[in-house]
C-alpha cells in the first residue's frame, strides 16, 4: 500500500497529525489530508519534506 503519515513540525519536535494519508490538496497554505476511510483534515503551514521511502509527509 501507498498511504502516508502526516506530521507537524512544531519546533520542539514532531507531531503526527494524520495516518493512511492517500491524498493531499494544497490551495494557499490550507493542506487538506483525505485518508483510506474517507476521513478528512485539515492543517495550515506548507509541507517542508516528503519521504517516499518512508512513507512520511512534513509540515511546517
Amino acid at each position: 500500500m501507498c498511504e502516508s503519515r502526516v506530521v507537524i513540525d512544531r519546533g520542539n519536535g514532531h507531531e503526527l497529525l494524520m495516518e493512511d494519508v492517500i491524498r493531499v490538496e494544497i490551495t494557499g497554505d490550507d493542506i487538506k489530508l483525505m485518508g483510506i476511510l474517507g476521513e478528512v483534515r485539515h492543517a495550515k503551514g506548507r509541507i517542508k519534506e516528503i519521504d517516499l521511502l518512508k512513507h512520511t509527509i512534513l509540515i511546517v
